[in-house]
């Protein structure tokens, strides 16, 4: 039988990402054996965290000014943006070392099943800034989810209402090292699709 104490602090947990209720059980009680030293650094660390980090008033990533650095940064290709869903996005595509243009963070995507949309700031924002640079490419890498397909088309439909830019959605096929009886009927029908010349 857990103490009520113990359950509040599980259910806190439990709405984290990637947090399931044996991930913030173990949280729970890990935190239970700290002394009250530990837990107010630890509490401070949270508390500084979502005081001094920022959004970037450009393209909604982390920042801790007005900008973030991709924005600053003259070397990165202007006329070129990739629209997605995450910072987590982003951190994977920077990744890859493979695109040096500029980003615009949703941070979020549209819910289908509960029939939300993108924030209106999100959205008022986006097409402020396709109003005052004018790209040449825009690249949509939502998710390749109903809710990021979604959001894709919605996307697309502003883009195309407010710029002149080539729109691009981020290609869709087989992995790395997989193999065809594996794959999936979606997964091959957009991979014969998106075939490359050889």
């Amino acid at each position: 039988m857990k103490s009520d104490a113990i359950e509040y602090l599980i259910d806190a947990f439990k709405v984290l990402p990637g947090v399931g209720k044996k991930q913030a059980e173990k949280i729970a009680y890990f935190l239970a054996l700290k002394n009250q030293d530990w837990i107010n650094e630890f509490t401070n660390r949270i508390i500084l965290h979502c005081k001094n980090i920022h959004f970037c008033k450009q393209c909604n990533n982390f920042s801790d000014g007005e900008l973030c650095d991709i924005c600053l940064n003259i070397a990165r290709d202007h006329n070129k943006l990739c629209v997605i869903t995450s910072t987590d996005d982003l951190e994977k595509i920077e990744n890859t070392n493979s695109y040096t243009g500029m980003y615009y963070v949703l941070n979020g995507e549209i819910d289908v099943k509960n029939k939300t949309n993108l924030s209106h700031e999100v959205i008022k924002k986006f097409m402020n800034l396709l109003n005052h640079n004018k790209y040449q490419e825009i690249l949509i890498a939502t998710n390749w989810t109903i809710n990021g397909e979604a959001t894709a088309v919605f996307i697309k439909k502003i883009i195309n209402e407010l710029s002149t830019a080539s729109v691009y959605r981020l290609a869709l096929g087989l992995p790395i090292n997989s193999a065809l009886d594996y794959a999936d009927n979606i997964t091959l029908k957009y991979a014969l699709q998106n075939k490359t010349k050889y």
